[in-house]
């Protein structure tokens, strides 16, 4: 394991234990919890038996000790009217007053009680007969003795008779006690229970939150280290996903993910950029795969690209990689095409070299010494257009290399132009007529004079030479500014708009199949621009198919004094002065 995996490694567990701690220490706060729930329930269940003894004691007590209570009235009543009739003595009816003023309170007690039991109600009824017939015995006992000795004997006769309904009311009394009994110990038992049922519960419920929070405790952790590390797994795995997403997306070349139905499942940025919409792409992929070959051509938006593709088939689909090679194969047909203009503009002059050589050897008859002159300046004429075939080679790599040196200084563009003029006089056709106009004898640019002689002389070959049928050709010197502006303008075959971007491209020519007899290497106007550009100038063109064309040239000007200058070309109805070459 390297150094970044072992870091790895050491955060994994540090984060894992972060992960573990608030969880372990959560869970025994829960436990703490439980506990302290099944403390506080039984504290409660203690305290709900406590208050249900106290409550049925409070209530299921009075209830004993009232009925208690009135049969020791009833008893006291019972002795009372008993001593009356015995001793006739007023004063022993003092108990049975007593009695009887309590015995229909505790009745009363006893009827707001009787829910306790069933029974009561039953019972308490049968009381209050028994108690009714002892009271009415009561009254006619004391009646009895109140109406004389007779009374006094009949009282003392129904003793025994009071005593029945006495016995009678103890049974029904014994009744009502029984059954207050019954009540508290039934409260008893239900209040025991209860307490023993809740504890029983809060002890169930409580082992099992605490064999959860141990469950838990145990299984938690466990569970989130599988969580952080499948986590973990995922977040990395998603890293290297975002990691290739991202390379991808810098990738050139595009990037397809197919099924195994061929449909798209995923296409880098470069895909997109190419072909857009999913439509575009779906189509441009059914042309590649419709073909055969290293290279293949498919149609965008009218626009023909050539794709190069590698494939690579797995499980489920297959990736393809295709690549633009456009700019390659077009940069192959270049190099045909200048191969083959080459050959053509080295071949014609070596040919005739070759002729020329060979005529001047042969050793059968002499040559008449005009005719020898006329091959030497053949030889002469055709290898100074090789040496411009080459030289134009030459600066191209030059300029492509940014290793060509310019010297520039002050020229005077009148003095260059009039004597390239000169020399173009002399190998023009007849047909061409050549204009030199300028403003002023002199236009001094800041130019390189070498460099800015080949431009010149480039834009008056190629007026010469695209102008076939002959025509005039208009060479205008003059000043606009602080620019110096060499106008070439033509009345050839012209230019079409369609042509006029690219007339300025590298091995471009406007006639490759020379169906006008117009050659070329393609290189003049491409280095021509280029060498105007380094010295700080401008060269365009505007054109008319089959009306002409007119180059123009914008150079620094390079002035000792002021000068007033026209800021356009001189309109023909008011010619400037013009010499005829």
């Amino acid at each position: 394991m390297d150094d970044r995996g072992r870091r790895h490694a050491r955060e994994d567990v540090q984060a894992e234990r972060r992960a573990r701690r608030p969880v372990q220490s959560a869970l025994i706060l829960l436990i703490c919890i439980v506990v302290v729930l099944v403390g506080v329930g039984a504290f409660a269940a203690d305290r709900i038996y406590s208050e249900g003894n106290h409550r049925f004691i409070d209530q299921a007590g009075p209830f004993f000790a009232v009925t208690e209570d009135m049969s020791v009235e009833m008893l006291n009543e019972e002795t009372g009217v008993r001593g009356y009739v015995i001793t006739g003595n007023p004063s022993t009816l003092g108990p049975y007053r007593q009695g009887k003023k309590y015995v229909q309170l505790e009745l009363g007690i006893i009827a707001k009680d009787q829910s306790f039991n069933p029974a009561i109600p039953g019972h308490l009824k049968a009381l209050r007969a028994e108690v009714d017939t002892l009271q009415t015995y009561f009254a006619r006992e004391i009646a009895l003795v109140k109406s004389g000795p007779t009374g006094r004997r009949r009282a003392a006769a129904l003793t025994l008779q009071g005593k029945t309904h006495f016995d009678h009311f103890r049974a029904a009394s014994g009744a009502l006690i029984a059954d207050a009994s019954a009540v508290i110990k039934q409260s008893h038992k239900n209040q025991h229970s209860t307490l023993l049922l809740w504890l029983i519960f809060l002890g169930v419920l409580g082992g099992i939150a605490v064999a959860l929070a141990f469950g838990l405790l145990l299984r938690v952790p466990q569970r989130l280290t599988e969580l952080f590390r499948e986590e973990r797994v995922a977040r990395r795995e998603a890293e290297e996903g975002a990691e290739a997403s991202r390379a991808l997306a810098h990738v050139r070349e595009a990037v397809l993910l197919l099924d195994e139905t061929g449909a798209v499942r995923y296409a880098n940025p470069t895909a997109e950029t190419w072909f857009g919409s999913t439509a575009v792409l779906a189509q441009a992929l059914a042309q590649f795969l419709d073909q055969e070959g290293a290279t293949r051509p498919v149609t965008v938006d009218g626009r023909d690209r050539w794709l190069a593709g590698a494939e690579t088939i797995f499980d489920g689909g297959r990736v393809l990689v295709l690549r633009d090679v456009s700019d390659e194969r077009g940069l192959e047909r270049l190099r045909a095409d200048f191969v083959a203009t080459a050959a053509h503009e080295l071949r014609t002059p070596l040919a005739a070299v070759y002729g020329a050589v060979r005529t001047l050897r042969q050793s059968e008859y002499q040559l008449p010494p005009a005719t020898a002159a006329e091959l030497l300046e053949m030889i002469e004429v055709e290898a100074e257009r090789l040496r411009i075939v080459m030289d134009q080679l030459l600066i191209s790599a030059q300029i492509d290399s940014n290793e060509l040196q310019l010297h520039r200084r002050r020229v005077d563009a009148v003095a260059l132009v009039e004597d390239l003029a000169r020399s173009a006089e002399l190998h023009k056709p007849e047909s061409v007529v050549l204009f030199v106009e300028a403003n002023d004898p002199e236009l001094p640019v800041d130019a390189d004079p070498d460099r800015l002689r080949q431009v010149v002389a480039n834009l008056l070959d190629n007026a010469i030479k695209y102008s076939p049928d002959g025509g005039t050709i208009h060479v205008r010197l003059y000043g606009d500014g602080d620019t110096g502006v060499l106008e070439v303008a033509d009345t050839g075959i012209g230019i079409p708009l369609e042509e006029q971007g690219r007339i300025f491209e590298k091995f471009y020519r406007l006639d490759p199949d020379m169906t006008h007899g117009v050659g070329g290497s393609g290189l003049g106007l491409y280095i021509s621009r280029e060498l105007v550009r380094q010295m700080g100038g401008e060269l365009t063109v505007t054109s008319r198919y089959g009306a002409g064309s007119t180059f123009t040239v914008r150079l620094p000007l390079m002035r000792d004094r002021t000068r007033t200058a026209p800021s356009r070309s001189i309109p023909s109805a008011a010619p400037p002065p013009s010499s005829k070459v």
